[in-house]
């Protein structure tokens, strides 16, 4: 009880009506920085921002405009993390908060209708008498936007953030706002569609050499991943030509098909193959809630392509109720063949919480396999008997490594 770091996060909803317990709190995290997380205007934010040079993170996740305005005359000297919900267009409140936040790295801005940047409609560009120091372009190292924005009515390469190394864009015009920035120290790229939006997609228009420093590439799932639209698809595939040196992709079952089916595009009209194969690069693939009974037969010629390419293969499912992957011994073919691929075509496997059939026989050729599975009811899921077993029948075997996790729902 006694040690500040347990007393370094404060949820304030928890302390309303209780400002004397709030203020315990706060004693007990002596001069540690603090995390704050923020649901609407309560009397308890006055007892906070005693504190206010100590916040490092900040969450606001309702009442935005009635926080922000109580934030008018306050400077944010050590806040490094702002996550905004802002469900209404209220950015221009934003505005002057940027210049009093010196520190602010990482910003997440949800429910956004309306732009990040000002911009004159007229010209299409960023408006001239907006004071530059006004938007934290020059600090952030992580930015994060999501919401319905109609359009963003931005010069190209108008935008420069010089030292962001994180992007998350859950919007419906992507490619425009990627077209806007110039981001050299851009590392890790981050897109799911908006939700109940209709993505308007449009092919990059632009260098793509100024995205090759983009290692780490995410297509996240949809928010109801039964309704992906077809822009989603498109988008998720133009961005294998965006992003042309990924390293490491982690990818959503949804996005299968159009990254792995041969096809010609508008804008690349002679290429003719997988739009995965540009990552020519590729070192570790992740992909969330495989279900081999959708895979099809350019998702297994890809990975004999890539035989002798040294590939780590991450499967993840995060579905209780998913079809059995790993399945050597049954008479489905296609399972059997998907798991014959894996075995012969990756340097190494490891699958994460993926159900699995049982009993079964692991006799890999590739480096290692790294078995995480979460335990479920179900009898088809894989028991701790079954892993001593497991363990017993693979001993004699040529696999590197067996690694059994359990993990907790």
């Amino acid at each position: 009880m006694d040690t500040p770091s347990i007393w370094s996060e404060i949820n304030l909803r928890r302390y309303e009506g209780r400002p004397r317990l709030l203020k315990l709190h706060l004693e007990r995290s002596r001069q540690i920085p603090l995390t704050v997380s923020l649901h609407d205007d309560q009397p308890e934010l006055d007892v906070i921002l005693l504190h206010v040079s100590r916040i490092r993170a900040l969450r606001i996740f309702g009442g935005a405009p009635d926080i922000l305005n109580r934030f008018a005359s306050l400077t944010f000297p050590a806040l490094e993390f702002l996550l905004v919900d802002l469900n209404s267009e209220f950015v221009d409140l934003l505005l002057s908060l940027y210049s009093r936040t010196p520190a602010l790295k990482c910003l997440h801005l949800h429910g956004l209708y309306e732009p990040l940047l000002l911009t004159d409609p007229a010209a299409g560009h960023l408006n001239s008498s907006t004071p530059r120091n006004m938007y934290p372009v020059e600090s952030l190292t992580e930015l994060s936007l999501r919401g319905a924005i109609d359009d963003w009515r931005l010069t190209p390469n108008s935008i420069h953030f010089p030292v962001l190394e994180c992007l998350a864009l859950r919007i419906n015009y992507p490619v425009s706002f990627l077209e806007a920035i110039v981001a050299p120290k851009l590392e890790r790229f981050e897109f799911s569609r908006s939700f109940k939006i209709l993505p308007i997609h449009s092919a990059f228009n632009g260098p793509t050499s100024k995205f090759d420093n983009v290692r780490h590439l995410i297509c996240s799932a949809s928010p109801r991943p039964e309704m992906v639209w077809q822009g989603a698809l498109d988008l998720a595939k133009e961005f294998c030509y965006v992003f042309p040196g990924v390293h490491h992709a982690r990818i959503h079952m949804q996005y299968l098909c159009p990254l792995f089916s041969p096809c010609r595009t508008v804008h690349h009209p002679h290429d003719h193959h997988s739009p995965i194969d540009n990552w020519t690069h590729l070192e570790t693939l992740e992909i969330q809630d495989l279900d081999s009974n959708q895979v099809d037969m350019h998702f297994m010629d890809w990975f004999t392509k890539r035989r002798d390419l040294g590939l780590r293969l991450k499967l993840v499912s995060e579905r209780t109720t998913a079809n059995n992957l790993i399945a050597p011994n049954t008479s489905n073919a296609a399972k059997s063949r998907l798991y014959q691929t894996f075995q012969e075509c990756c340097a190494s496997v490891e699958l994460c919480c993926v159900p699995v059939s049982s009993p079964m026989y692991l006799s890999m050729s590739a480096g290692s396999l790294q078995l995480f599975t979460r335990p479920h009811s179900e009898s088809n899921q894989l028991s701790q008997t079954d892993l001593v077993a497991l363990a017993r029948m693979c001993s004699a075997e040529p696999a590197d490594m067996l690694r059994a996790q359990f993990c907790t729902p």
